[in-house]
């Protein structure tokens, strides 16, 4: 069955257009994959657009105050309508969410089978990872027929740092599930920069090695049989 995988948090730079990319390129040489680039910035988009990625991002952004196509009622249907057409044609939809979670950013929640929030160390990122869960639970509160997973990312985590080491222990104490921590590591920039994923620029470095098993982790919550 066809699953939505959602990256998003309230804050900007938790590194979360790196995942949906580094995600979906790991997950696309396995099975077919669509990755769709919702923020009106397009980085995801830009990024794989380049050819050296496995797959590019189709941009649809979000964010109707940028021009985005949620402007109107039937713009967000169109949207929604191109969503479920993409999850007929893949196995998995990756979906870079904006940063600001608004009522189409909820909307798109309907959609998602699970929502990954990368965290970052700080008391910004946590307070807006806090926010996020409000609306992750409005969302829940709107299809009691379907569960939505949500899991927490440790991401660019410098363990040489108080913060850092206790990062995974204080998102345990948000309520939801924690993923494997992804370390602060240049190879991740690096790979940014040469236009391609991790795996492709670092194949079988520490950075690719931790991509990886993120990937391993949350597709057994995707495709388990009490997800389906």
């Amino acid at each position: 069955m066809s699953k939505v995988l959602a990256v998003g948090n309230l804050k900007g730079g938790t590194g979360k257009t790196t995942l949906a990319v580094n995600l979906a390129c790991a997950y696309a040489r396995r099975r077919r994959v669509a990755l769709v680039d919702s923020d009106s910035q397009g980085a995801a988009a830009a990024w794989t657009g380049t050819g050296k990625s496995p797959l590019a991002a189709r941009h649809l952004p979000l964010d109707a105050k940028h021009g985005g196509v949620t402007d109107t009622e039937d713009r967000r249907r169109d949207w929604v309508a191109e969503m479920l057409s993409l999850r007929t044609g893949h196995d998995l939809v990756v979906l870079d969410l904006p940063p600001q979670f608004e009522d189409s950013v909820a909307g798109a929640l309907a959609l998602a089978d699970l929502l990954v929030v990368p965290v970052t160390p700080g008391g910004a990122e946590l307070a807006a990872t806090r926010r996020a869960r409000q609306v992750l639970e409005r969302a829940r509160a709107a299809r009691p027929s379907r569960a939505l997973d949500c899991v927490l990312v440790p991401n660019r985590v410098d363990r040489r740092t108080a913060i850092g080491r206790a990062l995974t222990h204080t998102l345990g104490d948000l309520g939801e599930s924690v993923g494997p921590a992804l370390r602060q590591r240049a190879d991740q920039m690096s790979a940014y920069t040469s236009g391609t994923w991790v795996g492709g620029h670092a194949p079988d470095s520490e950075a690719h090695k931790e991509i990886e098993a993120l990937a391993r982790f949350l597709a057994e919550r995707l495709w388990s049989p009490s997800s389906s």
